[in-house]
Parts: structure tokens; C-alpha cells; sequence
């Protein structure tokens, strides 16, 4: 892997879940949905959804309450330097995953 697609392998990772049944929506842990938030905010515009990030950040701040703004900045600003360089499978991959598990959270907009 390459290095700048290192960091995405661990939110891929997080971001997998494996489908109840075939006609099943895949359901997702709550650490699941946690790693997820970040990211979530982070791909909108690279995959072309909008979420709810006040939800978002009430969420982590309820249950992250030492993941303090400026980490959560952070994360994002990672993030931007890390997602654009993804090649065209990857983003497909990515948003799928990262669609599915913001709908699941109720995220979407």
C-alpha cells in the first residue's frame, strides 16, 4: 500500500461491516459508527452527500469527551490531504462504505 493510502487503511477497516444476510442492510457497531465520524465529515464533498454534522459532533462529544475540537480539526485536516489522492477504485470504495455507514447513523441529509 502506498504510503499516503496507509492512514485510509484503518478507516476502510472501520468502516467494513459484514452484511446480516444477503437482502440485509449492513449494521454497524457503535464504535463502528464512532470511527466513522470524522470521516463522514471529511468526504462529502469527495463523494457528493452532505451530512447532519451538528449531530455529528454532539455525538463525539457525548461520547469522546476528551476528543477535544481541535483534534477533531485535526482529523479533518488529515483527512483532506489523504482523500483526494485516492485513485478511482478506492473512492468508490470509500464513499460506498462511508455513504452506507452515515445512513445507517442517520447522518444524511
Amino acid at each position: 500500500m502506498r504510503p499516503a493510502h496507509a492512514s485510509l487503511a484503518l478507516c476502510f477497516a472501520a468502516l467494513s461491516a459484514t452484511p446480516v444476510g444477503a437482502d440485509s442492510p449492513p449494521r454497524y457497531s457503535e464504535e463502528d459508527i464512532l470511527n466513522g465520524t470524522t470521516i463522514a465529515i471529511a468526504s462529502q464533498d469527495l463523494c457528493g452527500f452532505r451530512v447532519d454534522e451538528k449531530a455529528i459532533r454532539a455525538l463525539l462529544a457525548a461520547k469522546l469527551p476528551d476528543l477535544s475540537p481541535d483534534l477533531i480539526a485535526l482529523q479533518l485536516r488529515g483527512y483532506a490531504r489523504v482523500l483526494p489522492r485516492l485513485d478511482e477504485e478506492q473512492r468508490k470504495r470509500h464513499c460506498t462504505e462511508t455513504r452506507a455507514l452515515a445512513q445507517a447513523a442517520g447522518w444524511l441529509r
